[in-house]
């Protein structure tokens, strides 16, 4: 009986050695970042967070602030790899959308960063952002223009429509 319960106990711690070696080696890495933007253009959570146009993790959270001049509108990320992924500390975030139609996304930019890798729960800065139009502006910019041009070829008066003032202001 004693034989046994030794034979069963070496099994059992040699399966458990042998399993934390494998263990260690797939073990995913996971990280909570967070950043602070003044517009979150239509972010929302489970959106999609990219490094040099890579997948790396999604948007836990995206919450108002506005009583924070410095932060109001926070968002969490959750960047999980598995590989090691080192974000330096300096790198900066920004909210691009995914093509034409796609909705938005979280880019995380690393490419001028040289600081030490950020740590769990650390904020990144983001970078201000210019803000895009919307398919809807876009077209509504267009067809001022191509009116624009008709009537400037046509020798006729100026249309008396306005582009948008949201147009106007991001287009300088």
């Amino acid at each position: 009986m004693l034989k046994k319960f030794i034979i069963v106990l070496l099994v059992v711690i040699g399966l458990t050695a042998i399993g934390s070696l494998f263990a260690g080696r797939f073990k995913p890495h996971r990280q909570v970042l967070k950043s602070c933007f003044a517009d979150v253009q239509g972010l929302k959570r489970g959106a999609e967070v990219r490094i040099a146009g890579v997948d790396v993790g999604t948007v836990r959270s995206v919450r108002s602030n506005p009583q924070s001049k410095n932060c109001p509108a926070e968002i969490e990320m959750k960047v999980a790899t598995a590989y090691e992924l080192r974000i330096p500390r300096d790198s900066l975030t920004e909210i691009d959308t995914a093509g034409l139609l796609g909705g938005s996304l979280v880019t995380i930019d690393a490419t001028q960063a040289s600081e030490l890798p950020i740590e769990n729960y650390g904020y990144l800065k983001s970078k201000s952002a210019n803000r895009t139009l919307s398919l809807d502006e876009e077209l509504t910019a267009a067809r001022f223009l191509l009116e624009l041009e008709a009537a400037q070829k046509s020798d006729q008066k100026i249309p008396d429509k306005r582009m948008p003032a949201s147009a106007q202001s991001s287009k300088h």
